[in-house]
């Protein structure tokens, strides 16, 4: 416990001073760096090979919803990158509400493997990941005064995303939708954000990852061996009442190709987003609800299912939006 209390301090102070910090050491280190590099063969594929298991926002014919290959490739998007999610082997159904099955959807997988042994690379890395993210969340949690076993509750029946991350060298003039609307500013490859997750663990492979403390200033994320670095979630700022803030963050173009791979630890479709001792008569939306609103805004998915509506009182509630 005094250990435990030592990194907790450390934690905490690193998420009020600087918004996020760089995790090692943590069992399975030492295998990260040769996972992730078999991870990324994914994008060595042909273009045919990853439209095969596209989303519908990329390819209107395409397999999955949710889960798959996505492309943001188009001048004036918000990233310029190109993606492949996954989720567990047995997703966690959610809420019943229209179309809410579509984050509980199985994964799309590669007819062919990219390159041998990369299935259980990628199953390898969901397990460590899974288990530095619960830690780091309680450990977060504990540090804020917040009981991490009952923080941590919410996210046994989630859906946990693994993503990884191509940012091709773009072709001259192309410009991102913070380029366009802020021409004068650094080049960017990725637009700021906070992520929809409780916990975010990126590992990367290039420069460019840059988050912003609570005081607005940007910094540089190293690249350490054997390590990957947290932001915390939107949705753990909702459920702590902000005791435990979003790190906003981007990726900044440096004119060459980057990878990464991100890790983003998820409660349960039906988790409440709301402080946890919140009355359950306050709380109007679930994880699964605000998943569902965010991606009906998006290009590529408002056709695929309803916009999501509350089926108690919903002409009254209002619903913090996540970002």
């Amino acid at each position: 416990r005094a250990a435990w209390r030592g990194v907790d301090e450390s934690v905490g102070a690193s998420i009020a001073e600087q918004g996020g910090f760089v995790v090692c050491g943590f069992p399975g280190a030492e295998h990260i760096d040769a996972l992730g590099a078999t991870m990324l063969e994914f994008f060595r594929q042909g273009d045919d090979a990853k439209r095969a298991i596209a989303s519908k926002s990329t390819d209107a014919d395409g397999p999955a919803v949710y889960r798959g290959y996505k492309s943001s490739l188009d001048p004036g998007a918000w990233a310029y990158n190109e993606m492949f999610d996954v989720g567990p082997a047995e997703p966690h159904p959610g809420p019943p509400v229209e179309g809410m099955h579509h984050f509980a959807e199985a994964n799309t997988w590669p007819a062919v493997e990219p390159c041998p042994g990369w299935r259980a690379a990628m199953d390898e890395y969901y397990c460590l990941m899974l288990g530095v993210g619960v830690a780091v969340m309680r450990s977060a949690g504990r540090a804020v005064g917040i009981d991490d076993i009952v923080l941590t509750a919410g996210f046994e029946q989630g859906n946990h995303t693994l993503r990884l991350l191509n940012y091709p060298p773009r072709p001259a003039g192309h410009v991102t939708v913070d380029e366009r609307d802020h021409p004068d500013g650094p080049r960017i490859a990725a637009a700021r954000h906070t992520d929809v997750s409780g916990v975010s663990l990126l590992w990367q492979r290039g420069p460019g990852q840059q988050a912003a403390g609570p005081d607005g200033t940007w910094r540089d994320v190293p690249m350490l061996d054997g390590t990957v670095s947290v932001h915390l979630g939107t949705v753990l700022h909702l459920m702590t009442g902000g005791r435990i803030p979003a790190t906003p963050h981007r990726v900044i173009a440096h004119g060459g190709a980057r990878q990464s791979i991100g890790f983003f630890v998820e409660p349960g479709l039906a988790t409440r987003l709301a402080p946890l001792d919140a009355p359950v008569d306050d709380v109007h939306a679930s994880y699964g609800w605000h998943l569902q609103e965010r991606f009906h805004s998006m290009r590529g998915y408002a056709d695929v299912g309803p916009s999501p509506v509350l089926a108690a009182d919903s002409s009254t509630s209002s619903h913090e939006s996540l970002s």
